[in-house]
This record gives structure tokens, C-alpha cells and sequence, in this order.
């Protein structure tokens, strides 16, 4: 995270990024440094991904291997939901 960027407090957040941070459950303060909330978006990503990949484990060691396609969609479903992620932080305030 060190070679994110750090801005002038308070911070506005554009609306969309707002929006889409609140339906994940994140309210930034105008006085928070966008990039730790980033930091903890890419926490829980992380964790999102590690949780399938450890699920996908326990159930191919039940049940033999499995197709690969239904793991592909939830990652591509949590990418989706973490688009902000791909998004620069520059884009995320005014």
C-alpha cells in the first residue's frame, strides 16, 4: 500500500464510489485516507477468494474433482462486486 497515493483531507468520495463502497457495507469518514480503505477492500477480497478456494478444496476431497467453470463464476462475481478495485484511486474522489 505504500505506493498508493495519499490525498488532502477531507476527502470526497465521487458518489458512485460512495454508493458502491456503502452496498459493501464501507462508509469512509471525509477524513479517512482513501487508501486504506482500498487496503481493506483488497483484505476481504482476499479473504473472499481464499474462503472459495479453500471450500473448493474440501469438497474435491469428498467428492473427487469438479468442474472448474462454477469456481471461475464466483470469482468473476467477486471481481464484479469489487470492481472498485480496478479502479484508480484518483477516480475515486472530486
Amino acid at each position: 500500500m505504500h505506493d498508493l497515493p495519499e490525498f488532502l483531507l477531507p476527502v470526497s468520495y465521487r458518489p458512485t464510489v460512495a454508493a458502491a463502497l456503502r452496498e459493501l457495507g464501507v462508509v469512509p469518514r471525509p477524513t479517512t485516507q482513501p487508501r486504506l480503505v482500498y487496503g481493506h477492500l483488497r483484505a476481504v477480497y482476499t479473504f473472499e477468494i481464499r474462503e472459495r478456494k479453500a471450500r473448493r478444496r474440501e469438497i474435491e476431497k469428498f467428492f473427487g474433482p469438479q468442474p472448474l467453470s462454477d469456481y471461475q463464476r464466483e470469482i468473476e462475481r467477486l471481481r464484479a462486486k469489487y470492481h472498485l478495485l480496478r479502479l484508480p484511486l484518483k477516480r475515486w474522489v472530486e
